[in-house]
């Protein structure tokens, strides 16, 4: 299975709109076959012939799994205001637009993390539904992806691909 590098900001942006947006989340079955990392010549070429399945899950109750967490965005983008205000250097932050605070800040990372951890909790179960079975646990990790290091594309040590190879 080709692994995913792990990118939270989008889910956390989406996390402190108003009003929170409809989750529906869904799994893709079959590219790995198409297109695996370790297809030979020629390998630009798709491989043909092979079956893809495409699932969606319940829209998901935003509010009961991302609740506490939007309250915790929302108080922290109120303190780096605050602490921009103080500064004098408050400008007109649109949705989305992240402080220095907000993108590094070990709370704020956090939240992140958190928030990817759920949504791909709600994917899990879209791939248990296709009879697939359980995915190894540590490609949900955060520690996996520090774990192998700077090599960024390729096959990693457990014999996974990353990124084009």
């Amino acid at each position: 299975m080709v692994q995913i590098p792990f990118q939270p900001h989008p889910h956390m942006r989406r996390t402190g709109t108003q009003p929170l947006p409809d989750i529906v989340p869904m799994f893709i079955d079959g590219n790995q076959d198409i297109m695996h990392e370790s297809r030979e010549f020629p390998r630009f070429l798709p491989r043909i012939g092979k079956n893809v399945r495409v699932a969606f899950g319940e829209k998901v109750d935003g509010e009961k799994v991302f609740g506490e967490l939007r309250a915790k965005w929302k108080n922290l983008v109120q303190l780096q205001k605050e602490a921009l205000i103080k500064k004098g250097a408050l400008m007109d932050m649109e949705m989305g637009d992240l402080t220095e605070g907000l993108k590094h800040s070990k709370e704020a990372q956090a939240l992140r993390e958190e928030v990817t951890l759920r949504i791909r909790k709600e994917v899990l179960k879209v791939r248990a539904s296709l009879g697939l079975p359980d995915e190894d646990p540590k490609q949900g990790l955060v520690e996996t992806w520090i774990e192998e290091g700077p090599k960024r594309t390729g096959q990693m040590d457990d014999g996974s691909f990353v990124g084009e190879t």
